[in-house]
């Protein structure tokens, strides 16, 4: 076609960007690590989407963490100097069709039309993800994602022989620090990790400079929250979660390594029961001696016990107790006519007898895990998704007071948080196991037989 462009358009690239160009054009699959306020996005849209989708038609994925972000920082965002970044940064004699609803834009390419389209991760937003065409996708803020929407997309990226296209600020030692590692020693990968001491505009000026700094922490913000937005660390504890620190300090130390089934311990559960939508999240765990071993962790969204029983039963685990929280014993609303039954009885129908959880409020729970977690070891492979939820699973922030509250944030990642916490009231209620093989005393084994075998395949 005879459409010409400026590529890119209203951009101009910092100097210390250049090499990152580069680096993209000659084919290296490019991870950035970059403080807050350092233009990713811009440079994502401007650098690598824009001239993508107009060399080469096809169908182009721009992944945030949820799909809000996406809308208020991308679709309906502004540039420091309040220009609409769909306006400014993008020709609009480029654009030939847009999709306010599904955040997508068909654009005029090089011999054909590319699509574009804003994709969000988190509380399962990553499963529209699947079917998609790609020929090659950003992924903005990875640390913050659910890294199972890359899972998705990879295999379709792949066989288009496409590109991905990778950045983020840290947030502590979770897949993105595990995948930044990688690409660091990966020779078709270039990584670039850049502080607020490294970035700086076209007339060679810091892009944030001190007295911005100082006026973050006269803002209440925390050394914690500095060192890792403004100087990339990936050794600070999560802002605003929980157990961010402590998870970080389990890893620093080796605690979460491969933790291998033993089939001479025993498998207790510990479940949140989620409702309708919401996720029901299970953790696994074995007890030998003074150690705490999360070895699996499962969750699922809209599913019935008859699934969860098929599932334990797949596993082929030895299992001892099966714990849930004191409302699996709340009578359900039925219809007119039917008898009111609790989720402890539909459970029991398929054969998972659940132990009710002691009570204990929120903020006493989260004290009782945080002293649990030093002897706590974790398998990191079967429980990654669950970590993930952990190192994520924190308080609301308010917008207005600029500050974190007392408030637990629905997100998602606070079903894996609510059956840990029932893990470790469970654990404190009951005690350490005292014995060094099968963990329970030999009255316990009439339980497990007459409750459990069904589930360990033997």
């Amino acid at each position: 076609m005879n459409l010409v462009i400026d590529s890119p358009y209203n951009y101009k690239p910092y100097p210390w960007e250049i090499p990152i160009c580069v680096a993209f054009q000659n084919g290296k699959e490019v991870w950035k690590t970059i403080h807050r306020r350092g233009g990713k996005d811009l440079f994502e849209l401007s650098e690598v989407l824009l001239p993508e989708a107009f060399e080469h038609p096809g169908t182009y994925q721009y992944v945030w963490p949820l799909l809000k972000q996406g809308r208020d920082s991308f679709w309906e965002g502004k540039d420091e100097d309040g220009r609409d970044i769909m306006n400014y940064y993008i020709p609009q004699k480029m654009i030939l069709h847009k999709d306010n609803a599904d955040m997508k834009l068909t654009v005029a390419s090089i011999g054909g039309t590319s699509i574009i389209q804003v994709f969000g991760t988190n509380k399962q937003q990553y499963i529209t993800l699947r079917g998609k065409p790609s020929n090659g996708a950003v992924f903005t803020e990875f640390a913050y994602q659910d890294p199972r929407g890359e899972e998705v997309v990879s295999p379709m990226i792949r066989k288009s022989k496409g590109w991905k296209s990778y950045n983020s600020t840290p947030n502590g030692n979770n897949h993105y620090k595990t995948r930044f590692d990688l690409a660091k020693n990966n020779p078709d990968c270039y990584t670039i990790l850049a502080t607020v001491l490294d970035t700086y505009d076209h007339n060679g000026n810091r892009l944030i400079t001190d007295a911005d700094l100082q006026k973050e922490r006269d803002d209440g913000k925390s050394e914690d929250y500095i060192n890792q937005e403004y100087f990339c660390s990936f050794n600070q504890g999560i802002e605003g979660t929980y157990i961010g620190r402590e998870l970080q300090e389990l890893a620093n130390e080796g605690h979460i390594t491969k933790v291998p089934y033993e089939r001479e311990l025993l498998v207790d559960t510990y479940w949140d029961l989620g409702i309708s939508k919401n996720s029901m999240a299970v953790w696994f765990v074995q007890q030998l001696g003074n150690e705490v071993r999360f070895i699996d962790f499962e969750e699922a969204t809209g599913r019935t016990f008859t699934y969860w029983a098929q599932l334990l039963q797949a596993k082929k685990y030895l299992y001892g107790k099966h714990y849930a929280p004191p409302d699996v014993a709340v009578k359900e609303m039925v219809g007119k006519g039917q008898i009111a039954r609790t989720r402890l009885d539909h459970a029991a129908d398929v054969g998972i007898i659940f132990e009710i959880v002691e009570k204990c409020s929120f903020e006493n729970s989260v004290e009782v895990l945080k002293g649990l977690l030093p002897i706590c070891w974790f398998d990191e492979e079967k429980t990654a998704v669950g970590r993930r939820h952990l190192e994520m699973w924190g308080r609301v922030w308010n917008d207005i007071l600029q500050k974190y509250t007392d408030n637990e944030r629905a997100d998602g990642n606070n079903h894996a948080g609510a059956s840990a916490r029932y893990a470790a009231i469970s654990i404190r209620q009951i005690g350490l196991y005292k014995s060094t093989s099968r963990g329970y005393a030999d009255e316990d084994y009439d339980y497990v037989k007459k409750h459990s075998n069904k589930y360990s395949g033997l």
